[in-house]
């Protein structure tokens, strides 16, 4: 059971008979809510969105709404924040080239629309590219491709940055920085794969590229699972969750994520995946 800190706005109205009606939550409800939990301007903050947020919003385009929710995360950390939201795309694994400017989001309304905004820079990752603006937009954007989820990736900045990693109407199982803990623990159940092929960079030009992904062990029950770690978070006071309307968002620091996924790895070599789930 997730710990509720607190309820900014209630959803659920009810009228006679049990009927219900949905009373719509403003943006600046989302605002409010990053700041109870932890989020503070100049932050960097590395968000997983998920549209339902936006869709509480009073009727607007659809298009308006996901402006209206990025609006309100930008207002919680300020113009010396930098906001950070997973552009990630696969069609690279099979083959295709990946174009920063142009290939798709493949992880939902918000990161797409985030990623089309002016002023967002995209980092160069073909397969974990990241959609970002903000101070340190520029600078997460020259990291190397070499390793998804390697010492020089956006995760292993965000991680020496202490971003705050938000899951904004989602649960933490969207927490891919997880992997990163994975990989530099050196887990048993992923191994690295190369993939290669064409990147078309901002300025249109192509180049060949290889990144290494660290993939799962597809002969185990190698698929995330992060109750026990979300339980962890929770009992230690390490994450904090509220409601917004029908939604719940969640915050951790990454050290906090990272430091408490290692002692887990630690103590059960399979803790964050099914393989470890017990009954």
């Amino acid at each position: 059971m997730i710990k509720r800190l607190r309820t900014i706005e209630e959803t659920p109205r009810m009228l006679g008979k049990g009927s219900v009606i949905q009373i719509p939550i403003s943006p600046s409800a989302v605002t409010s809510a990053l700041l109870t939990v932890g989020v503070r301007p100049g932050c960097v903050v590395l968000v997983h969105p998920d549209a339902i947020v936006a869709a509480q919003f009073p009727a607007m385009p659809k298009e308006q709404r996901l402006d209206r929710l990025i609006e309100a995360i930008e207002a919680a950390i300020g113009r010396d924040g930098t906001l950070v939201i997973p552009a990630f795309s696969y069609s690279f694994t099979k083959g295709e080239p990946f174009d920063v400017r142009h290939t798709p989001s493949a992880v939902g309304m918000v990161s797409e629309r985030f990623r089309k905004l002016s002023n967002v820079r995209r980092t160069a990752d073909p397969i974990f590219s990241f959609a970002t603006r903000g101070p340190l937009a520029r600078e997460l954007c020259a990291l190397p491709v070499k390793e998804c989820f390697g010492a020089e990736s956006v995760f292993a900045a965000l991680h020496r940055l202490n971003a705050h990693i938000v899951c904004l109407g989602c649960s933490l199982s969207r927490a891919t920085f997880v992997h990163y803990v994975e990989t530099a623990h050196g887990v048993d159940y992923r191994y690295k794969k190369v993939f290669s092929g064409t990147m078309i960079l901002p300025n249109s030009q192509a180049a060949d590229c290889s990144v290494v992904y660290n993939v799962r062990d597809l002969t185990r029950k190698s698929d995330a699972d992060l109750r026990r770690l979300q339980k962890r978070l929770e009992n230690e006071e390490k994450s904090r969750t509220v409601q917004v309307g029908r939604s719940r968002i969640t915050a951790v620091t990454a050290s906090d994520l990272f430091d408490t996924a290692w002692r887990m790895l630690d103590e059960d070599p399979v803790s964050l995946i099914a393989e470890g789930v017990r009954d």
